[in-house]
């Protein structure tokens, strides 16, 4: 099963994260198939970009999303990025 997850990336004490589709079984620093987004929490308010067109076909496709990238999904369709 595929799922949409956050991936952490930058420095120790200045996280970034990437949105990607990977397998459920793959740990969550290893390999993806897509990115589709980031988010970055640090600044006030937090920076997301997400391809939402594109996270909407791979839930078509079955992927599920986590329960954080859900809540951010939310967000950019309110439109409150």
């Amino acid at each position: 099963m595929l799922k949409i997850r956050l991936r952490r990336a930058g420095a120790r004490n200045e996280p970034t994260y990437r949105v990607v589709v990977s397998d459920a079984r793959e740990r969550p620093r290893g390999r993806f198939v897509e990115v589709l987004g980031y988010y970055d929490p640090r600044p006030n308010p937090a920076t997301v970009r997400i391809d939402v067109e594109r996270a909407e076909a791979w839930m078509r496709k079955g992927a599920r999303p986590s329960p954080t990238v859900r809540r951010l999904l939310q967000q950019v369709r309110s439109g409150r990025s």
